[in-house]
């Protein structure tokens, strides 16, 4: 059945996940290969993640080889690392034969190496050289994340000859929006979309309606300023050449769409503290290994701020009622951070802010910080002297919290484009360390405040 011809993604349901494990139960496997024949890639591998083990594996054992990789690229890291570990060597070789060269590579690197090595000497010889050729490229680059599978033809062919070579690579290319264009030596000159061969006489030469103009990658380009290339120019394909311009690959808009996903989780899990975790884990083990570095940096930051604490001891003695307010400056000075350095981040990834305007961002942060923390100030010291009976006291708190939200609008901002200036991830920038970072300052400076007031006014 064609792609055209499966029904339309739906959410599932706990009656179909239901209905797939009787049938399973059942051993009723031409029914359930008709069920699973119906439906998207994607719809399928979303419905094996609902599965446990051995059920996953009797769904992937009723699928033909091509079908099977289809669905293994779409599953989740760790479920689709389980179902890999139960495949015998010959199942799994027949699935990456089945595969483009990019998503074969991908399954090939995740493997033990003893294994990976089994697999590409278990192959034909074509995938294998494929397989070699993409290997030692860093998964993150141009190279690790780009298919061998292209078009490409002479400058001095005719049109006519640029249709007989797509016809000729039918069967290995899916997707085609644009034919690349290369010397005798192989070097990238030009590109030809497919619409123009087919408005233009098939007698007419490629380099006479060929594009010049072409954004192109190095193969050690890093994938997040490829995903910046494609958002920047509209693409939806980008050709990959080595370090002489020679073509070597292309990378299309679906490769990008999983490069930014990946990015946006990879940050989101950075902010986090989260290291190297899979959504779909399932192993309490490694989630709390994941977990537990940031949690420790915390918890040292926590125990930092209690040492703050007892150092003021004396003054939060005098009025006890003080210290109710330590969970407000702490929380407004850590979400103020927060806010800043997450829009920092976001901005440095997609290329919203770029090199030249950190400097204008900086200074914007910290406008906006001392608007929010005049707004909050002005409120809490209201709240202050009305409970406290005290307008000095609620103005000294007031004080304190104006400058506790300036300089963690500061932090939030101006740490994120320190790294990124010294080509560090940004997004190691926030969570836990942020926060803590925010919690000693906040509560230093906010007791200093009331220690000067009670020092002057307690005497």
């Amino acid at each position: 059945m064609s792609e055209e011809e499966k029904r339309p993604s739906e959410t599932l349901s706990e009656e179909l996940i239901e209905r797939i494990k009787n049938l399973i139960k059942e051993g009723n496997k031409k029914e359930l290969k008709s069920i699973i024949d119906s439906m998207k890639p994607a719809d399928v591998a979303d419905l094996i993640e609902h599965l446990d083990s051995e059920e996953r594996m009797f769904i992937f054992k009723i699928l033909e080889p091509e079908g099977a990789g289809e669905v293994l690229v779409e599953i989740e890291p760790p479920i689709q690392e389980s179902i890999i570990e139960k495949m015998d060597d010959e199942s799994l070789s027949e699935i990456v034969e089945s595969l483009d060269s990019d998503d074969a590579v991908d399954l090939v690197s995740h493997l033990p190496e003893e294994r990976a090595k089994q697999i590409i000497e278990s192959v034909e010889k074509d995938v294998s050289e494929e397989i070699k050729k993409l290997l030692p490229y860093p998964e993150d680059t141009a190279g690790g994340i780009m298919a061998l599978e292209f078009v490409a033809v002479k400058a001095d062919a005719t049109i006519k000859d640029a249709i007989e070579e797509i016809k000729k690579k039918k069967d290995e290319i899916e997707d085609l929006y644009n034919i690349w264009v290369v010397d005798n030596e192989g070097k990238l000159v030009g590109a030809v979309s497919v619409i123009d061969l087919l408005l233009e006489p098939p007698e007419k030469k490629i380099k006479e309606i060929m594009n010049r103009d072409i954004v192109y990658v190095d193969v050690y380009t890093d994938q997040e300023e490829v995903a910046k290339l494609f958002k920047k120019y509209d693409l939806i394909s980008i050709p990959v050449v080595d370090e002489e311009k020679r073509l070597v690959g292309r990378i299309t808009y679906d490769d990008i769409i999983d490069v930014i996903e990946e990015e946006v989780d990879e940050d989101m899990e950075l902010m986090a503290g989260i290291v190297d975790q899979e959504i779909a884990e399932t192993s309490p083990f490694k989630i709390s290994k994941a977990r537990l570095p940031w949690l420790i940096v915390s918890f040292i930051g926590e125990l930092i701020s209690a040492m703050v604490i007892h150092r003021f001891e004396s003054s939060i003695q005098k009025v006890i009622a003080l210290s109710f307010f330590f969970p407000i400056i702490m929380a407004l000075g850590g979400a103020t951070s927060q806010q800043a350095a997450i829009i920092v981040v976001r901005g440095l990834a997609t290329g919203d802010i770029s090199v030249l305007s950190l400097g204008k961002r900086v200074l914007l942060e910290i406008k906006s910080s001392l608007i929010i923390g005049i707004t909050l100030g002005i409120m809490l010291g209201t709240v202050v002297s009305l409970w406290l009976s005290n307008l000095h006291l609620g103005i000294v708190v007031a004080c304190a919290l104006i400058i506790v939200i300036l300089i963690a609008g500061f932090i939030g901002t101006s740490i994120p484009i320190a790294l990124y200036r010294v080509n560090i991830d940004p997004a190691y920038a926030t969570g836990p360390f942020v926060s803590t970072t925010n919690d000693i300052l906040g509560l230093f400076i906010y007791l200093s405040f009331v220690t000067w007031f009670l020092s002057t006014h307690y005497v």
